[in-house]
């Protein structure tokens, strides 16, 4: 359980800081990609509500431009912030047990 709270905890917090790089260089490409990495394990990682937006936005991402994608997934880094504090809080618990 530990090596899959390690992977996790690694695998979100480098996406996320891969998306914020995306955005700031508009770069379309990288926000698609990114944003189906993440919908293929926050969606059993967090909770319903949050699932659905990111499957939402990853879906209009193939259709969108960059200027039309980036207010998007700003709104979503918020709450996918949250969730990586989450699971790091989960994946400290796991180690101290």
């Amino acid at each position: 359980m530990l090596n899959l709270a390690d992977t996790f905890v690694s695998s979100l917090q480098s996406d996320l800081q891969a998306l914020k790089n995306a955005l700031s260089e508009s770069d379309l490409t990288e926000m698609q990609r990114l944003l189906h990495t993440l919908k293929g394990y926050v969606t059993f990682m967090c909770n319903q509500t949050l699932a659905n937006e990111l499957i939402d936005v990853e879906a209009k991402a193939r259709q969108l431009s960059a200027d039309q994608l980036t207010p998007l997934v700003d709104a979503l880094l918020p709450s996918l912030n949250k969730m990586q504090h989450e699971l790091t809080d989960w994946r400290e618990r796991l180690s101290t047990t």
